[in-house]
């Protein structure tokens, strides 16, 4: 850690940064919680075929060598391009904090789709046996047989799997994204590699006897802990009491009144609470924090007792008093040693843990197949005798001449390090203590990213959330997708059906059909016209109708939302108007209609209802309330030219305030824009002001022509007018003097007259 020999261990000991990832930037996804993630479909590919070719070799019984080296590269390469882009991405539109919280996304997805392929596979021959048991197979065994081996062993299969992956991950990162993150982000209190590729990340049971052994030390414990929380509260208390001035080192120092964490999709917070307890709530902004125990290299610094040999060595070179200052040093730190390992030994503790260490080295596949680590440890420590671990063998198969002389070496080289190299072997305790305790809370720290972001794979949620703009798409070059599908504004239509429950009474009396009548007459018209007019379902039913029309950021030459709304809402009035002569005919009683555009200068939000997505949008309000009548218009309204009014409310209207109410409204067979939507019509197409007299009444109309989605033009013809008052439970006669409100026309006649008018003049 020193450049230099220091003469002041404790100087030398360093507190690790505290880490902090901040997702309360990042775009909430369709759930509003987590942030919706697309991983390459070119990296899940690869990925899908190496884990199937992996988890065949993994739970073969045949032992032959399987050459995976091309899924391998093909794997490699689509990280390093997925990657390379999403890094790249700094430069456009994410910032550092994003990239660095969505690189959790891709281990997520190679954890998630080991699990599940395994777990599929287990499902397999579960259904497979099952056939097999059905037909009296003789086959039925050997499937039973595979399906108890992949059961028992399924944490070792899943670790070796992901080891195997995130190897060739790492490699990648070592040897090519290294130096590319060094250029384009700064540094940060972790490196990467160390949370990403946390070996604890590969297992599902962090106590699992075979991981412990492989990657740390087997504790010899029972319980979920296998052992670890007693020794390392024990060595806690020594530590803190010998070394005050370092600080606390409890692990679990949690508040378990806290409220715990809302997700814990692959279970990893379950993991940790063993050892460090409920993983509280941190909301967007996730840390970890860490103490000088949870760095092994203070471990090596403050105990290597041949390390302190030499720097003693060089200490006396310099000065007495040097070398003075560190002996005491040294003297301190052995003692506090002693005291651990007669702790340790008293407890019938340290001639195991040595042992667990000395099985390591020894322990194989054939072993495995005949002991169990515990036993082994127990001997190799001298709490069992060969015999009894005879017994214990598995079938009670005889061990080899080598495999006896194996133990009875490495039961040597245990009583040796018992006996007379006791501090190195608590210092090397103490080292892969530190390692558990640092990859636990990188453990913990990765899981809480995880549970933050949502992957998505299945269409309608990946449209959804595209459609959001909250989807974070981590693709190769090649798979960049379209930014032309990013909505940036949206107008809404909403159809206020009157009368259907009337038209359904009367069909059903005469044993009619209403389902088919209302298809065949109004919803089918209407859906085949939604193409082209570029609009979209947002709910249907027998008495409402909302559509939306959206703009998308890079598709400005269809930024006619606006314009193909009212193109629409007149050719749905033109259906009911052909769907009441029919009536007419038929003795039936007619639908009605009021129609309102509303349209906002922004995208809507989603909601997600199991696969059906739900737009959320004030303009959805706004157009419900322009397609309303009043009921006391309607009273005092007779129908005439114009299907539409507005009336603003006196001051000392009953009504007023209500709901925020400020109109009354009559709209019967009429459409209604709002001021944002005539705004937005008047960028989306030139308008020509014409004023006419009508009933002795001079009326201002604005007239134009948009395309279709096909590129034919259409007519448009609107109403200028500015709202009456209604004061006193009537209409204030010829007052017309409030806000400018803007009707559709749809009456033909009206469009042939205006047909040869010219223009006003400017």
């Amino acid at each position: 850690m020193n450049k230099e020999p220091s003469t002041d261990l404790i100087a030398g000991i360093r507190i690790p940064e505290s880490w902090l990832l901040d997702f309360s930037e990042l775009y909430r996804g369709i759930d509003n919680y987590h942030t919706d993630v697309r991983i390459s479909p070119r990296f899940s590919a690869d990925l899908k075929r190496l884990i199937s070719e992996l988890l065949n070799a993994a739970s073969s019984s045949e032992k032959h060598t399987l050459d995976n080296t091309r899924h391998l590269q093909a794997v490699q390469n689509s990280y390093r391009d997925m990657m390379t882009a999403l890094i790249h991405r700094i430069k456009t539109d994410l910032d550092v904090n994003a990239v660095q919280a969505l690189e959790f996304a891709v281990i997520k997805q190679v954890l998630e789709a080991v699990r599940a392929q395994l777990d599929a596979m287990i499902d397999g021959i579960k259904a497979k046996a099952s056939e097999l048991r059905a037909q009296a197979s003789t086959e039925t065994f050997t499937a039973n047989q595979r399906l108890f081996q992949l059961q028992k062993h399924y944490d070792a299969i899943l670790f070796r799997v992901n080891q195997q992956i995130f190897t060739q991950l790492q490699r990648v990162e070592m040897r090519t994204l290294r130096a590319f993150r060094n250029k384009f982000m700064p540094a940060r209190a972790y490196e990467a590699t160390d949370v990403l590729f946390n070996p604890m990340l590969f297992t599902s049971n962090l106590s699992a006897t075979s991981f412990l052994a492989e990657r740390y030390r087997f504790w010899g414990g029972e319980g979920d802990d296998a052992g670890f929380n007693a020794l390392n509260s024990a060595i806690e208390t020594i530590l803190e009491d010998a070394f005050p001035e370092l600080g606390s080192v409890a692990l679990n120092s949690q508040n378990q009144a806290a409220s715990p964490e809302l997700y814990d999709t692959l279970g990893g917070l379950l993991q940790t609470q063993k050892f460090m307890g409920i993983a509280a709530d941190q909301k967007w902004q996730i840390t970890e924090d860490f103490c000088w125990l949870d760095a092994p290299g203070n471990i090596s610094l403050l105990f290597d007792i041949d390390r302190h040999a030499i720097l003693l060595q060089d200490a006396r070179r310099q000065s007495f008093a040097e070398w003075w200052k560190l002996h005491k040093q040294t003297r301190r730190v052995k003692k506090v040693l002693q005291k651990i390992a007669r702790k340790l030994h008293r407890e019938k503790k340290l001639g195991f843990l040595f042992a667990a260490a000395g099985a390591k080295q020894i322990w194989s596949p054939r072993l495995a197949e005949q002991l169990d680590f515990k036993s082994l440890c127990l001997y190799l420590s001298r709490q069992i005798s060969l015999k009894k671990l005879q017994e214990r063998a598995h079938g009670k198969t005889e061990f080899s001449e080598a495999q006896s002389a194996q133990f009875e070496q490495t039961l040597a080289q245990v009583d040796k390090q018992l006996h007379e190299q006791r501090l190195q072997g608590v210092v090397q305790i103490l080292l892969d203590l530190s390692r558990y305790r640092e990859h636990l809370k990188n453990y913990r720290f990765a899981h809480r990213a995880f549970n933050r972001l949502q992957l998505l794979n299945n269409k309608e949620q990946l449209a959804l959330s595209e459609n959001a703009g909250t989807l974070y798409a981590l693709l190769n070059s090649q798979e960049q997708q379209n930014p032309d599908q990013l909505i940036v504004h949206h107008a809404i239509m909403k159809a206020d059906i009157r009368g259907s429950t009337t038209v359904t009474e009367e069909l059903q009396k005469r044993n009619l059909n209403p389902a088919s009548f209302f298809s065949l007459r109004f919803f089918s018209p209407i859906n085949s016209l939604l193409p082209l007019y570029g609009a979209h379902k947002v709910f249907i039913e027998g008495d409402a109708l909302i559509l939306s029309f959206l703009e998308h950021e890079k598709l400005p030459q269809n930024w006619f939302s606006v314009a193909r709304a009212c193109g629409l809402a007149k050719a749905i009035l033109h259906i009911v108007q052909a769907n009441n002569r029919y009536s007419s005919q038929m003795g039936l009683p007619h639908l009605e209609l009021g129609i309102g555009i509303s349209y906002r200068n922004n995208a809507p939000y989603f909601l997600y209802d199991e696969d059906k997505p739900i737009m959320i949008s004030p303009a959805i309000g706004e157009a419900d309330r322009l397609s309303s009548c009043s009921w006391k218009l309607r009273q005092t309204l007779k129908p005439d030219l114009f299907n539409v009014d507005v009336l603003q409310l006196a001051e000392d209207a009953q009504e007023k305030g209500e709901k925020g109410q400020q109109y009354l409204r009559y709209n019967v067979n009429g459409i209604l824009l709002d001021n944002a939507a005539f705004t937005k019509l008047e960028t989306e197409i030139a308008l020509q002001r014409v004023t006419m007299t009508i009933n002795d009444a001079s009326v201002v109309f604005l007239h134009g022509h948009y395309p279709d989605t096909e590129g034919k033009n259409h007519e448009l013809l609107l109403r200028e007018e500015r709202a009456g008052l209604w004061q006193g439970e009537e209409i204030v006669p010829g007052h017309r003097e409030g806000e400018v409100f803007h009707e559709l026309i749809i009456n033909r006649q009206l469009y042939s007259q205006l047909k040869n008018r010219a223009p006003d003049k400017p």
